[in-house]
């Protein structure tokens, strides 16, 4: 009699015990989501599909723009009249002001190991918040890829001290993770089923700079891994890059390596990139955009650009704009410039939203102009493509140069060869060149269905 009640209770608990995550902002993030999931599924919580179904929801947030700060604000909001809130993420660290109101508990990003405690506190009503200066090793826990895409933490924070950046509040200064707990968290998700690997972090080029080691090295070590899979770095600043430009681009020779490189320059005036707090020269960033497209015939080119700075005059901002005629990423992230509390540029005597405004428009009409004229040199092309991420609107792949490549309905997790046979600006049309859904025969690794239950 004892055990069924011991039974029944056990089972009246775990139906409370139901967490939903909600995430926003980069890939870092969604790795944190991850790591948070994994954390709450071993010490006994279960993922619902939907913030109605669960007890607890966690928001892991993101405050790098004002937009963004808001639409958390108003998230925090919604989610946390269904059920107690956990607020974690970049915001939850660097302005938990804003979310006290909402939230039952905060959770800094370096201090996520808390989550289950978090969790608890928000399910009995109790506040806490978990906001220290931790450093976990994130590339050590053990989850589940995204579908066919692994994400791999290497480190956190950064060396840089950018004066309009609010992320570096939240995530500290650098931390690199050890090479050994990376390559096996690589291992691990190839051989659950990833054909990409995604090697994140805040500057991905200033890795190992902490402990004797860098960026280049680790690229080695990991495309030597079994398999015919893709690796994918993420942002790198200009400064990190020049200082390993040589090893760095020899490592990306591999075939291994999707050939694609995100460098933000912010601006192309060296007035602005000073008041910025950024440590190089816009000539510095095109010769190095140059080196790079020596070595690769095809590559992509992402970088992000900020108009609007304080102190920007107008042959300021036509810098810029000639800096990417000059250079023709083939990505650009645009940003109109909104100040950021607790920032220097905050203190900044900021411009006129209608001269933003109008910089904004003009550079993005140039930016459009620039991408359609990359991917049309792509048409008629017979290319390599890699199945890897399932849309709305079919399944995308990757050329070796990371170009997106809308395949329509293919079998994910699979390598197609594929004539280019229409574009858009942010992405190529492909067909295949064999009957539709045939494996070329060039790799398979289709081990894993995909989930329903990842994170958002």
């Amino acid at each position: 009699m004892r055990a069924s009640m011991a039974s029944q209770s056990s089972q009246r608990n775990n139906n409370r015990m139901l967490f939903y995550i909600e995430t926003h902002g980069c890939a870092m993030n969604r790795s944190d989501s991850q790591i948070m999931d994994s954390l709450l599924r071993r010490a006994g919580w279960k993922r619902a599909s939907r913030p109605e179904d669960a007890n607890v929801i966690i928001l892991n947030t993101c405050n790098v723009k004002m937009p963004t700060e808001q639409r958390m604000i108003h998230r925090a909001k919604v989610l946390s009249r269904i059920a107690p809130l956990v607020a974690a993420g970049c915001m939850a660290k660097s302005q938990p002001e804003l979310l006290r109101s909402y939230a039952k508990a905060l959770v800094a990003p370096r201090a996520i190991t808390h989550i289950v405690e978090a969790a608890y506190s928000a399910l009995k009503g109790t506040r806490a918040e978990f906001l220290n200066w931790e450093t976990p090793n994130k590339a050590e826990f053990n989850r589940e890829p995204t579908g066919f895409i692994g994400i791999v933490p290497i480190a956190e924070g950064c060396l840089g001290s950018c004066t309009y950046c609010i992320t570096k509040l939240a995530r500290g200064r650098l931390t690199s993770f050890p090479a050994k707990s990376v390559i096996r968290r690589a291992k691990e998700f190839l051989n659950k089923g990833a054909v990409e690997i995604w090697l994140t972090a805040e500057d991905t080029g200033v890795y190992g700079w902490d402990k004797g080691e860098n960026l280049p090295m680790l690229l080695n070590k990991i495309s030597s891994l079994d398999g015919d899979f893709r690796v994918r770095v993420g942002m790198m600043t200009p400064d990190s890059a020049l200082k390993i430009v040589d090893s760095l681009i020899d490592s990306f020779k591999d075939k291994k390596m999707y050939k694609f490189f995100h460098i933000p320059v912010q601006s192309g005036s060296d007035k602005i990139l000073k008041l910025m707090g950024r440590k190089y020269t816009a000539e510095q960033f095109m010769r190095l955009i140059y080196e790079i497209r020596e070595h690769f015939d095809d590559v992509t080119i992402s970088t992000d650009v900020i108009v609007g700075f304080p102190g920007e005059e107008e042959g300021d901002f036509q810098d810029t704009l000639k800096l990417l005629e000059v250079t023709k990423p083939d990505v650009v992230n645009l940003s109109r410039f909104g100040p950021r509390p607790k920032t220097l540029a905050a203190n900044m005597k900021q411009l006129s939203p209608k001269v933003i405004k109008r910089r904004s428009k003009e550079a993005a009409a140039i930016i459009e102009e620039i991408k359609e004229r990359n991917n049309e040199r792509f048409l008629g092309r017979k290319l390599t493509v890699l199945a890897s991420e399932v849309t709305s609107k079919g399944v995308q792949g990757r050329t070796q140069c990371y170009k997106p490549v809308a395949l329509g309905n293919v079998t994910p997790g699979v390598f197609y060869r594929v004539k280019i046979v229409d574009f858009r600006g942010n992405y190529l049309i492909g067909r295949l060149r064999e009957k539709e859904g045939r494996r070329t025969g060039i790799a398979v690794r289709c081990r894993t269905r995909l989930s329903r239950d990842l994170p958002s």
